[in-house]
C-alpha cells in the first residue's frame, strides 16, 4: 500500500493529465462537438511538446568530472567538480545533475545554459562510514516545462573509491601492548644471533665463538663479544576478531567498527615507529598478511580494514591455531575482539607458552547495550582477565564513545571490578584443542 501511495504521488500530475485526455476524448466521440476535438488534439500536441522539449535537452551535453584521488578517510570529506557543456544551438533548461554514488544520499543543482555555455559547480560528500563505494558517474535529468516527462542519461564511467576507516593517534600506548616504546624501534637483548648488535662485552666462559668481535677483540687485546638485541627483528601482527557472532549493534556505531577503529590505529602507529606490522582477520575472506617494511604496506592495510566486514564463520581460536605457524619468539600478536566466549583465551595462553608477547583489546560489549535490547549477554567475564593476568597476557577495555587512546595506555588490573559483563558471574575459560589447518588467503 505505501508502495502504491508513493507511485501515485510521483506521478500525480501525469495521472491527471492522462485523467483529462481521457474525459476530453469521452466528450468528443459521445457529442462530436468540433471544441472538444480541438482541445483533444491540443493535448496530445502538448504531450508531444514536453517529451520531445525533455528529450532535446539531454542531446549535446558533454559532462565532465575532476576529482583527485582515489581514497578519503572517514571524517572527511569527498570533493569534486562537475563541468556541463552545451554543445548544441538550442538552450537548455530544467537540467538537474546529480552524482550517481552509492556513498550518501545525493544532491543534486538544477541547472540553465544558453548555447555554449560552461556551467561548473563543487560538490562535497561528507564521509560517515569505511568501505569501497561507486562513484564518478553522473546522472543528468530533464523535465519539460509542463512538469510531465522527467528523462534520465548517465555520463562518463564509475569507479571504485575507498574510505579508509577510522584513526585516533596513540601517544601513550602502554609498552606491554605492542611490546614497543611510543617512540621508537625496541631494542632489548636476545640470546639468540639477530642482525642488530647493540653493544660489545668480554668474552664469559660458554659463548659462542660465532659472537666474538674480531675487529674490537684485536684493539681491545682480549676476547671481545656482541650483545645482540630484537631491533627490526621484532614484526608486529593486529588480529581482528571478524566472526559474525563476536559483534552487535547497527553500523556506524557497533562493535565491528569500533574494533576496525582499533586496529586501524595500531597499524598506524607501528607503521609510525618503523616496525614492520602484518594484519589477520578471520571475515568470510580470512586474510593473513605478513608483516612487511614496504612504505606501501600501510596502505595496503588500511584498504584491507576499508573493505574488510564481521561476516566470517570461523570461530577467534580456531583462527588462532592457524596463524601459529606464521608466528615466532621475535613477533608481538594484538588481539581485538568483542567475542562473549572464553574459548580463545586458551588459544592464546598456548602462544604465550611459545614465548609470543600476546596482548587482547577487548571491545566491551556492554557499552553497546542499546544495540541488543539492553541486556548483556555476554559469559567472559573477570575470571577471563584474571586467567590472562596469570598467563603474563594483559588485557585492555575500549567502550563505546571512550578514548582509545587512554584505554590502551593501562591495561585492566586483575581482580578489579567486572568489565565485560553486567552479571560479573565468573567464567573460566575452556580448554580447547587444535583443530587443524584450515584454506586461509594470505598476500
Amino acid at each position: 500500500m505505501t508502495n502504491i501511495k508513493s507511485l501515485i504521488s510521483q506521478h500525480r500530475r501525469k495521472i491527471l493529465f492522462s485523467l483529462l485526455i481521457l474525459a476530453v476524448l469521452f466528450y468528443s466521440l459521445g457529442t462530436g462537438f468540433a471544441f472538444f476535438y480541438r482541445l483533444l488534439f491540443t493535448l496530445v500536441l502538448l504531450v508531444g511538446i514536453g517529451y520531445g522539449w525533455a528529450w532535446l535537452n539531454l542531446r549535446g551535453i558533454e559532462v565532465r568530472l575532476t576529482r583527485l584521488g582515489t581514497r578519503g578517510r572517514v571524517g572527511d570529506y569527498l570533493e569534486g567538480q562537475i563541468q556541463l557543456i552545451n554543445r548544441t544551438r538550442l538552450p537548455k533548461s530544467w537540467l538537474e545533475v546529480v552524482e550517481n554514488t552509492d556513498l550518501a544520499e545525493p544532491g543534486g543543482r538544477t541547472v540553465a545554459m544558453v548555447r555554449g555555455q560552461v556551467r561548473s559547480f563543487r560538490i562535497a560528500t561528507y564521509l560517515s562510514r569505511r568501505g569501497i563505494y561507486r562513484t564518478g558517474q553522473v546522472r543528468v535529468t530533464a523535465r519539460d516545462p509542463f512538469g510531465l516527462f522527467r528523462l534520465s542519461r548517465m555520463f562518463l564511467n564509475d569507479q571504485s573509491y575507498t574510505v579508509l576507516p577510522k584513526t585516533v593517534p596513540l601517544p601513550d600506548l602502554d609498552r606491554r601492548f605492542a611490546n614497543l616504546p611510543s617512540d621508537s624501534v625496541l631494542s632489548r637483548r636476545t640470546p639468540a644471533i639477530t642482525p642488530e648488535s647493540s653493544t660489545v662485552r668480554d668474552y664469559a666462559h660458554g659463548d659462542s665463538l660465532r659472537r666474538i668481535h674480531w675487529p674490537y677483540t684485536a684493539r681491545m687485546n682480549r676476547l671481545m663479544v656482541k650483545e645482540f638485541d630484537i631491533g627490526v627483528s621484532a614484526q608486529a601482527w593486529v588480529l581482528l576478531d571478524m566472526e559474525r557472532r563476536s559483534h552487535l549493534g547497527e553500523p556506524p556505531d557497533n562493535t565491528e567498527e569500533l574494533a576496525v577503529t582499533v586496529a586501524a590505529s595500531l597499524v598506524q602507529h607501528c607503521d609510525a615507529t618503523a616496525v614492520p606490522v602484518g594484519l589477520a582477520a578471520n571475515s568470510s575472506d580470512l586474510w593473513m598478511m605478513n608483516p612487511d617494511r614496504r612504505p606501501a604496506q600501510l596502505g595496503i592495510l588500511m584498504e584491507t580494514l576499508a573493505g574488510i566486514r564481521a561476516d566470517g564463520v570461523l570461530s577467534l581460536e580456531r583462527f588462532i591455531y592457524d596463524l601459529r605457524p606464521h608466528l615466532s619468539g621475535f613477533n608481538t600478536l594484538m588481539v581485538i575482539t568483542a567475542s562473549r566466549r572464553p574459548e580463545w583465551t586458551a588459544a592464546l595462553v598456548s602462544l604465550r607458552r611459545q614465548g609470543i608477547n600476546v596482548t587482547v583489546c577487548y571491545v566491551d560489549h556492554t557499552s553497546f547495550t542499546d544495540a541488543d535490547g539492553g541486556s548483556s549477554t555476554g559469559t567472559t567475564g573477570q575470571a577471563v582477565a584474571d586467567y590472562l593476568a596469570q598467563h603474563d597476557i594483559p588485557i585492555y577495555i575500549v567502550r563505546r564513545d571512550g578514548d582509545i587512546n587512554q584505554a590502551l595506555s593501562r591495561p585492566l588490573a586483575a581482580g578489579g571490578a567486572s568489565a565485560f559483563d553486567g552479571s560479573g558471574a565468573p567464567a573460566g575459560p575452556a580448554p580447547v584443542t587444535d583443530p587443524g589447518p584450515v584454506a586461509v588467503r594470505v598476500e
